[in-house]
């Protein structure tokens, strides 16, 4: 049998629900490995839940663990899991400065680290991602470029993974990085199995179809606030882009520099993202046709839209409305009144 030393990291800032999922599958999947043929022996996982201190612990939301170690307690360990955590306003190794240390010794003695969701920016401190690839949560992907510019962010993968330093994207990626784990530790056989008992859904498509692709920057250039609203009040319209560059009274160059100086995007990208965000809306909301919503944000040509629709969310709109649609729900739901 391969015994294998896992130690789950808890911190105040723990989102609960990215350490317990992971810690009550892996714990299972020692038993899983035993009841799948394979030329390769079952795995033993040792999992612990690894506070500051051992004891009682309260995370986010108010949530109390247990913690069964210390980091003093952990002599060794194979794999070091950071679960998502609510974001500091300051480093987190200012709070906690023995955790740097801690990690990046267990990594040097052959351990490998894995994040999930926004847990990759305490990794980030530790300097273990400089010069390598990683992925965060979709909507922090910005904000950590920004703080770690020496990092490689891959914001649409759901798994990256450089020298023995694995990040996972989103919250609910924690399952995605439980299989990934399982297919590297055991078999794909033991990842399908444990996969099937729990209802595991890898995310296939990546973090794209979940991203709000309009852009939320704040500014202070009230003309191109002006426009932003006109724009979202007559995204039907076909000759947007023409119209709103008309109203601001701006020459067509200036308008274009300035909007994309304060939202990030160029004028037609804000246009496109925009209808594409609402098209999302309404396939999640209605059961309007698909050629309905294409006329319905603006883009009355259905072939285009359906091209842009695959290239900003990386799936079909037929497709995107049967994974994410609760319009429908009713398919899967038994009701007795």
């Amino acid at each position: 049998m391969t015994k294998i030393n896992i130690s789950i990291l808890a911190i105040e800032e723990t989102m609960a629900y990215t350490l317990m999922g992971p810690y009550d599958v892996l714990s299972a999947a020692g038993y899983c490995s035993q009841q799948v043929a394979s030329d390769k022996p079952p795995i033993v996982i040792n999992i612990s839940i690894v506070g500051i201190n051992k004891g009682i612990l309260m995370c986010h939301n108010g949530i109390k663990i247990e913690c069964q170690k210390g980091l003093d307690d952990v002599n060794q360990t194979d794999l070091i899991i950071i679960p998502s955590m609510k974001l500091l306003r300051g480093p987190f190794f200012k709070k906690y400065p023995q955790l740097k240390e801690w990690i990046t010794g267990h990594h040097k003695k052959g351990a490998v680290i894995a994040s999930i969701c926004v847990g990759s920016f305490l990794l980030a401190e530790t300097g273990l991602l400089d010069g390598k690839i990683a992925t965060t949560h979709w909507a922090f992907a910005d904000s950590m470029a920004e703080q770690f510019p020496q990092i490689a962010i891959h914001n649409n993968n759901i798994i990256t993974e450089q020298d023995n330093i694995i990040c996972a994207g989103g919250g609910t990626s924690w399952e995605d990085l439980v299989m990934y784990l399982l297919e590297k530790y055991s078999t794909v056989d033991t990842a399908n199995y444990v996969g099937q008992l729990f209802l595991l859904k890898p995310h296939l498509q990546g973090q794209k179809p979940y991203k709000q692709l309009k852009s939320v920057v704040t500014h202070e250039d009230l003309t191109i606030k002006e426009s932003q609203c006109w724009i979202e009040k007559h995204l039907s319209e076909t000759d947007v882009l023409f119209t709103t560059t008309e109203n601001s009274g701006l020459h067509e160059r200036t308008f274009k520099r300035r909007f994309k100086k304060a939202t990030k995007q160029s004028p037609n990208e804000y246009i496109q993202n925009y209808r594409i965000d609402a098209a999302k809306n309404l396939l999640l909301t209605t059961g309007c046709t698909i050629k309905k919503i294409s006329e319905r944000v603006g883009l009355n040509d259905g072939s285009y839209f359906r091209r842009l629709f695959k290239r900003k969310t990386g799936m079909t709109a037929q497709n995107f409305r049967q994974e994410f649609s609760t319009y429908h729900q009713e398919k899967t739901v038994l009701r007795i009144s």
